[in-house]
């Protein structure tokens, strides 16, 4: 893509955007390299788990990725001649360490399925939170998911073990796999709340707490505290219903008739008697 290339498409994103429609990185046309490199560590994964995650990611709503398949010396035969018209998925033989052109590098086990916005929630997610690595887990599958900006994997793949590199220097951010939209390819999706409209797209509020901050750690603890208090709260009312201990409701009538005056009473029992001797 030329630089004239480049100042037109810069020109109409500003038009779009002061327009009100502004766009996301995966949002935009495809370029000559994918916005997201996504590595599937097969290993002793099974044909079906490992086209679980890869027929998940048919179905997401960016498809501005590359895809390598982790595998053993041996070879995936059956899946490699079913991709074999897709060029953006490829099998290779390595540990994956080297790094190619993307924007974003995405490490995730075979078996995982990713829904619908899981790669735009990550994206975002990551870039919210200024980390340096966006890791999660998922039930029922081995290791942590792990999404990185693939400039800043390089930078401390040169320095030694990114992993660790990342964890000293504090940027590692954890976000429940299930509010990403992951799951184990074999069990339910987890509900999300979508808004409603043909756009359907994910309405995701991703709050990453750092519990090393002492005042942000005691803020949570108290909600925490708030949440059991209203919960035991509840519990204790539903126990006064269950043994017949709620507020009388009887008595209560009684003194809002009360409050009528005798005038009132009195119709009320000469209405009453007249129904009984009738």
């Amino acid at each position: 893509m030329d630089s004239g290339t480049q100042a037109v498409s810069a020109s109409i994103e500003d038009e779009l955007r002061h327009a009100g429609f502004a766009l996301k990185a995966l949002h935009t046309p495809r370029r000559e390299t994918p916005l997201v490199r996504i590595l599937i560590r097969a290993g002793k994964a099974t044909d079906l788990e490992i086209a679980g995650t890869v027929a998940s990611l048919f179905g997401s709503a960016c498809q501005d990725f590359a895809v390598e398949i982790l595998v053993q010396d041996s070879g995936r035969p059956k899946l490699e001649n079913w991709l074999a018209t897709d060029r953006r998925f490829s099998f290779v033989r390595t540990d994956g360490q080297q790094i190619v052109e993307a924007s974003y590098t995405l490490v995730i086990s075979a078996g995982t399925a990713l829904g619908l916005h899981s790669l735009e929630a990550m994206i975002d997610s990551l870039r919210q939170t200024q980390a340096l690595v966006l890791r999660s887990l998922v039930d029922g599958q081995p290791g942590a998911i792990e999404l990185w900006q693939t400039a800043t994997l390089q930078v401390m793949s040169e320095t030694g073990d990114p992993e660790k590199s990342a964890r000293r220097a504090g940027g590692e951010r954890w976000v429940s796999g299930s509010a990403l939209g992951l799951h184990d390819f074999r069990r339910p999706k987890p509900k999300l709340h979508l808004r409603k409209g043909a756009a359907a797209t994910l309405d995701l509020n991703i709050v990453v707490r750092d519990l090393a901050d002492r005042a942000t750690r005691l803020d949570y603890e108290q909600r925490v505290r708030q949440l059991e208090a209203r919960l035991k709260k509840s519990e204790v009312e539903r126990r006064r219903l269950e043994q017949g201990l709620a507020p009388n409701r009887g008595i209560l009538r009684a003194r809002a008739i009360a409050r009528k005056g005798p005038a009132y009473i009195l119709g009320r029992l000469k209405a009453r008697t007249g129904r009984a001797g009738s």
